[in-house]
């Protein structure tokens, strides 16, 4: 007979899955060494991955928000139509700006001349090692071919190399147009070793004693300096391996330490074991199954999930099962991010939430319905059961060490993380747009691929960038023009391109010498265009200061 919801607690998961999660295994063709596993997380934590140094892997996949996207709140798709501000809208990741393959900038689709967003949440990457296909749709699977040779380089269990070759080239998250695998390799013989990062953990400092190159890092980890997609693969996925979230209150509770959950929790993985048929899909210890549902959340033709990639009727916008622990981190849930974050009050007053979506058995669109969904509402559970239910995986599934970042999840600081966004000042004056600056190109001693995009006026145009060594604040006015920038000041012509309607763009390729006497360097920008549209035909931008540092 059992006495108790802890007893019961205890009873369920002896009769469901084993407790704890087992030792993530290397296949044979990548197998883990220190060396190895220090170059894949220098390379996960550096921005210079990316095209123009402004993304890096952890950009997207921070341990303290739970292996996720930190800026998941503010990361807006416009979704399957098009158009921001519609129901199908998707909050992604925030990838790079447009640039086509010479690097210059360029507008693409609704996102225009700033960041783009990724169609989908960026899954967590904590406990990947267990799964046998990564990405919300099991894309990356576990047969990796090389990207270069197009040969099978792993047989069985490479799907964390499969999935890490993805991101570096795509035109969205990390590369531009065309990027290949050459100009990869290139860059990372070219460049210090996370030249962009700050407070290095111990591991990488050790690392990087010396002053090592990448080469000689690749080097050490394979035994000589070859630098391929591959073993760019194999060092990032040996790296992943060792991110496992298996420290919980959870884990505790089920070695022992009955005091580890409260009771609210113990009622709550009660019934996530038992009457809210969580288990179902979200198997313990990982709590996931790996495969792909559909839970209804928006109509199929939004987004076709898994039937994207297998082409199977009944897995028509069905998607990943994700491992629930650090779930509680997460700013924002579902592979659409639709649902606020557990414990957040609209858990319950949004009905698009997980909460609402399993008490209600789906979302808004029921026609292909995994049949392991069960509206829990039919099964005598309510909202306060669902409450007790999000509290135990939002506690109850979140290891501390992710949360505060510590080994083995520690990480250095991004520049992008660290740094302010360049600040703009003073009034700006408009006409068929308003005249503005990309400034993504981090403006770093050394870099000498900087460059400022400029945009404003309407297609194709004539604009000009002036620049000084002060400002003007307040602004002084000219004709009604402002202007925000010193007299001191020198300018340059540009050609703006683009189509009717939309704002011109151009490039504007500077590069930043490699002299420590730069470093704090101060300066103000100002873009003009010729705006038929504009008073006095001119339009203004903002002022802009950018810091060499």
């Amino acid at each position: 007979m059992v006495k108790s919801t802890r007893s019961l607690g205890l009873f369920l998961l002896g009769a469901t899955a084993a407790a704890q999660l087992p030792p993530a295994l290397s296949p044979p063709e990548n197998p883990t060494s220190p060396a190895k596993v220090v170059l894949g997380k220098a390379l996960f934590w550096d921005e210079q991955l990316s095209t123009d140094d402004s993304v890096a892997c952890g950009t997207c996949h921070v341990p303290e928000a739970g292996g996720s996207d930190p800026r998941g709140a503010s990361a807006l798709h416009p979704g399957f139509d098009g158009v921001f501000g519609t129901e199908d809208d998707v909050l992604g990741s925030i990838g790079v700006v447009g640039q086509t393959a010479t690097l210059d900038f360029r507008c693409a689709g609704p996102f225009g001349a700033t960041r783009q967003v990724t169609g989908r949440t960026a899954p967590t990457n904590l406990g990947a090692a267990y799964h046998g296909e990564l990405f919300w749709d099991g894309r990356a699977g576990t047969v990796f071919v090389d990207p270069e040779t197009g040969t099978t380089a792993i047989a069985v269990g490479g799907a964390l190399e499969s999935q890490a070759v993805g991101p570096i080239l795509s035109p969205i998250e990390m590369g531009n147009d065309g990027r290949t695998w050459n100009d990869v390799r290139t860059k990372l013989q070219q460049v210090r070793p996370l030249r962009l990062a700050s407070n290095l953990t111990p591991d990488l400092q050790a690392m990087l004693q010396g002053g090592a190159t990448y080469p000689a890092l690749f080097a050490a980890a394979f035994g000589d300096a070859a630098i391929s997609a591959a073993r760019i693969a194999f060092a990032i996925a040996a790296y992943e391996r060792t991110l496992l979230p298996d420290q919980t209150p959870f884990d505790a509770y089920t070695a022992g330490n009955t005091s580890a959950l409260t009771a609210n929790q113990v009622t709550g993985m009660t019934l996530f074991f038992g009457a809210a048929h969580c288990s179902a899909c979200h198997h313990a210890p990982l709590f996931s199954d790996g495969q792909f549902h559909n839970l209804g959340l928006r109509p199929a033709a939004e987004d076709p999930g898994r039937f994207g990639n297998s082409g199977v009727a009944v897995e028509l916008g069905a998607f990943k099962t994700p491992t629930l622990r650090n779930t509680g981190l997460r700013p924002r849930l579902f592979h659409n991010g639709q649902s606020p974050p557990l414990g957040a009050a609209d858990q319950i007053s949004d009905l698009r939430s997980v909460a609402n979506v399993y008490l209600r058995g789906g979302g808004a669109d029921r026609s292909n319905l995994d049949p392991f969904l069960l509206p829990l509402i039919t099964q005598g559970l309510n909202l306060q059961d669902l409450g007790r239910v999000l509290d135990f995986v939002q506690h109850g599934l979140t290891d501390q060490r992710t949360a505060q970042g510590l080994p083995p999840f520690d990480h250095p600081t991004l520049r992008s993380h660290a740094m302010p966004a360049p600040l703009r000042f003073g009034p700006a004056l408009a006409g068929a747009s308003e005249p503005d600056f990309v400034t993504t190109a981090p403006t770093f001693v050394g870099n000498q691929a900087w460059k400022l995009g400029l945009v404003g006026g309407d297609g194709n145009t004539v604009a000009a960038v002036a620049w000084s060594v002060s400002a003007l604040q307040p602004a002084a006015f000219i004709v009604g023009i402002p202007i925000n920038v010193g007299p001191e000041l020198d300018y340059q012509v540009f050609a703006l391109h683009g189509p009717a309607g939309t704002p011109g763009l151009a490039t504007w390729h500077l590069g930043i010498p490699d002299s420590p006497a730069l470093d704090g360097l101060t300066g103000y920008f100002q873009l003009f265009t010729l705006d038929a549209i504009a008073p006095a035909g001119i339009g203004a931008s903002r002022g802009l200061q950018l810091v060499v540092h």
